[in-house]
C-alpha cells in the first residue's frame, strides 16, 4: 500500500469521498429504502415500527451518516411513483396502496 501524504489526501482522495457521500445520500440510498419498504410491505413482513427505525434498519449496511429528514420526502416519492404506495402515517408507519 502506498502512504499518502496529509495534503494529497485532502486534495485528492477526500473529494472522491465525498462525492461518493453524497452520490449515495441523493441517488442510492432513497432507492434502497423505498424498495426496502415496498418489498416488505408486499410480502406481508413490515413491522408496525415508526418510518425512521426502517429506514435506519434499510441504511445500516451503506456505513454513510444519513440526515432522516431529508431523505424522508425522495423515500415517499419513489414509494408513490414506483410501487404505488402512499405513507398515511409515520408513528407507526402505515402505508396504503393506491392506483
Amino acid at each position: 500500500m502506498c502512504d499518502i501524504t496529509d495534503e494529497e489526501f485532502e486534495r485528492i482522495y477526500l473529494p472522491v469521498c465525498i462525492n461518493y457521500n453524497n452520490y449515495l445520500k441523493e441517488f442510492v440510498i432513497p432507492d434502497v429504502v423505498a424498495f426496502y419498504i415496498a418489498d416488505s410491505f408486499y410480502k406481508k413482513t413490515l413491522s408496525k415500527a415508526p418510518l425512521y427505525n426502517h429506514i435506519n434498519s434499510a441504511i445500516d449496511v451503506f456505513n454513510v451518516s444519513c440526515d432522516i429528514d431529508k431523505l424522508i420526502p425522495p423515500i415517499k416519492k419513489i414509494l408513490r411513483i414506483k410501487y404505488n404506495l402512499k405513507i398515511v402515517n409515520d408513528n407507526p408507519m402505515i402505508l396504503k396502496k393506491f392506483y
